[in-house]
């Protein structure tokens, strides 16, 4: 197949979320399949060149689209990812070159500009979406016959109107497109404000703008489907919660919807390259020294335990100048227990349940202590700072992104605590596995993929209490029955491994379902 890849990041060129993982995953395997595949990504200030090779820029240029009302001038250049066998196109554009991050403004960006919140939306956010997915369509005048897709595949809302567009070009009448919802919580829908909005942004009628509507709200994700466009979301089961009737406020009155009209939703799990994280390699790691859960060995764990103490947290700012608060008192590296937290610091993750539990865990447990590693929303990071403040010595927020020191957070937990009130399908359970951290997670999307009791501890109600509840059984398993929690390491390593490699994932789910809408096409 020849399979054409939208997305807004790919690890390794500019990351983000979660999305970052899944589409350079996508791209690598499909391609080491034979299949052909080209990632269509944006050029932002921030991309990383490091990996890219054979760039040829400007391989089209001077191309005009027309957009709210004036002509947009773009290029496209042309490359390849080190050392693997897919191509990129990627879209110059004054508007996506200007930004520092993917979807929200940095810290950097609010001191130049105050209008700028650090952690805010692009205010522009709805004019780049429509002008990336018109930059991909109008890439199909330029491509020769042979190199248009049988496949379109679009990852997450800014991505939404691809299919749209294509529908109404006659060079994709034989092309499948795929929109993947990674994430259909309230704010991530990029939806418009009114059918008048929608009109401005996307050029399109309002017939077809009519037909999405979501109260007076315009959903991309329902323009895609009614444009044809095939729904998969990263879980078997977020895709029956977004079928789920009664499922309206996490879906911000999407599910309902997709329930009224029938809409097929395909649910695929996510995989994971294990080979890019395996901690017994520390090339690939980017750990400080090497470890395998799977037969028992976690000298190496304690190790970074132990170096994240001595070389990160005296320093009171890590090596990539991100800020970090609070510190730890008793580091007894092996006897003590860790547990850590790390993702976007925002109400979807749990941070309120997490933020209210941790005192009452650490008044009842004297050697637990938390660390905490993300960015987000502002009021969070502050009353996380000021936990800190009020658990001095047993408190740590990190606070802030970079690869290594997101793995080396991961590695050196005993446990990993995911509250998220909703969560499609999760990363951070796969590698904290692979890194012997058993995650201690709400019951709820791709988490469920958890094993409850054998690759990891799931609780049902989202309250402070029940997180609590289940915190305060794990940690005494840990005091009182040690060789329980390594049996469960040693197997939660291996399954993740064994059960959910990308390419396992590809060949098992992907491409069978790529043939089966080819022939509906």
């Amino acid at each position: 197949m020849n399979i054409w890849i939208s997305s807004m990041e790919c690890a390794g060129i500019i990351e983000a979320g979660g999305v970052k993982n899944v589409t350079f995953s996508l791209c690598k395997e499909f391609a080491d399949l034979g299949h052909k595949v080209t990632l269509f990504i944006p050029v932002f200030k921030t991309n990383s060149w490091d990996l890219i090779t054979n760039l040829e820029k400007d391989f089209i240029k001077n191309v005009v689209i027309k957009h709210c009302g004036k002509e947009e001038q773009i290029t496209y250049s042309k490359a390849k990812f080190k050392d693997e066998k897919f191509n990129i196109i990627f879209i110059n554009h004054p508007g996506f070159l200007e930004k520092e991050a993917v979807y929200t403004y940095t810290a950097n960006e609010q001191k130049k500009n105050p209008e700028f919140v650090k952690g805010m939306g692009h205010k522009d956010t709805l004019f780049l979406d429509a002008l990336y997915s018109k930059a991909v369509a109008t890439y199909g005048e330029y491509a020769d016959k042979v190199d248009l897709p049988d496949i379109m595949h679009c990852q997450d809302a800014s991505t939404a109107l691809v299919p749209v567009y294509i529908r109404f070009m006659a060079e994709f009448h034989k092309t499948a497109s795929v929109i993947t919802i990674h994430n259909a919580g309230p704010a991530y829908h990029h939806n418009y404000s009114s059918i008048g909005e929608a009109a401005w942004f996307t050029d399109l009628s309002e017939v077809i703008l009519s037909g999405a509507l979501n109260g007076t709200k315009v959903e991309p994700y329902l323009l895609a489907s009614n444009a044809g466009a095939h729904i998969t979301t990263v879980s078997e089961t977020y895709a029956q919660e977004l079928k789920d009737p009664f499922n309206k406020d996490e879906t911000e009155g999407l599910a309902p919807i997709f329930f009224s009209r029938s809409t097929k939703i395909t649910g695929i799990t996510n995989g994971i390259d294990f080979e890019r994280y395996d901690p017994s390699d520390t090339n690939v790691s980017n750990l400080p020294f090497a470890f395998n859960p799977e037969t028992g060995d976690l000298e190496g764990k304690y190790k970074c335990r132990e170096y994240f103490f001595e070389q990160i947290l005296n320093n009171h700012e890590t090596p990539c100048m991100v800020p970090v608060y609070g510190e730890i008192d008793n580091k007894d590296y092996k006897n003590n227990i860790y547990i850590v937290y790390h993702g976007r610091i925002t109400a979807q993750k749990g941070l309120t349940v997490l933020i209210e539990s941790i005192p009452v865990i650490l008044n009842n447990f004297e050697n637990v202590f938390f660390i905490i590693a993300g960015q987000g929303e502002v009021s969070l990071e502050e009353e996380l700072k000021t936990l800190c403040t009020s658990q001095k010595g047993r408190v740590v927020f990190i606070n802030g992104y970079e690869k290594c020191l997101a793995r080396l957070t991961n590695a050196i937990g005993d446990f990993i605590v995911l509250p998220s009130f909703f969560e499609p399908c999760g990363l951070e359970d796969f590698i904290s596995q692979i890194y012997g951290t058993l995650p201690v997670a709400h019951k709820t999307g791709g988490l469920n993929k958890i094993l409850n009791n054998e690759t990891g501890f799931l609780y049902k109600k989202n309250t402070a209490e029940s997180l609590i509840a289940k915190l305060s059984e794990v940690i005494t398993i840990k005091k009182y029955s040690p060789n329980t929690i390594n049996k469960i390491i040693a197997y939660a390593s291996k399954y993740v491994r064994e059960t959910y490699l990308w390419s396992k994932v590809i060949s098992n789910k992907y491409i069978p379902f790529f043939n089966e809408i080819l022939k509906k096409t």
